[in-house]
């Protein structure tokens, strides 16, 4: 199970939303500058953040986007469903199906304690919580948050392929 990088730029642009202050809008090239996250892409995952009521937004001269929902009310998992769907998590680690009792794979009895325990941390964490790991990195804090959640703070990095020849 890894983190899609939609799941990465929704999380880190609803984090640049929960840094504002209340009643600011920002603009989807403004998060995306901000976020170093390509702007069409961005586009993509604040419609479906929308549509999933976590996001408002707002046409014209001074639109954007706002949260729809308090920081501490939007939990990571909320965000991970929104943009993967509510089975996220339900996955078998070995299959491309869902990892199911009735018809476990290899790694089913020793990845089911695993699986609980990232649906525990990302039900757990909340908006909230990146905003204030967020301004204690920046602060110069080093244990600034939940374990685990420094993933978010950067952007993934993947060298660009090459044409095929």
């Amino acid at each position: 199970m890894w983190i899609s990088r939609p799941c990465v730029y929704a999380i880190r642009a609803l984090t640049c939303l929960a840094s504002q202050p209340p009643g600011k809008l920002s603009g989807a090239r403004d998060i995306a500058a901000q976020e170093d996250i390509p702007a069409p892409f961005l586009g993509k995952v604040l419609q479906q953040l929308r549509r999933g009521r976590l996001v408002r937004s707002y046409r014209g001269t001074g639109g954007g986007y706002e949260l729809a929902l308090a920081p501490e009310r939007i939990s990571l998992m909320a965000v991970m469903q929104c943009i993967e769907g509510q089975d996220v998590l339900q996955n078998c680690v070995l299959e491309d199906r869902a990892c199911l009792d009735e018809h476990p794979c290899a790694l089913h009895e020793s990845w089911l304690p695993v699986r609980q325990r990232l649906v525990e941390f990302f039900e757990t964490n909340t908006l909230a919580g990146l905003v204030r790991s967020r301004q204690a990195i920046a602060g110069g804090v080093q244990s600034a948050g939940p374990e685990g959640l420094e993933i978010l703070n950067r952007a993934p990095v993947r060298p660009k392929r090459e044409g095929r020849r």
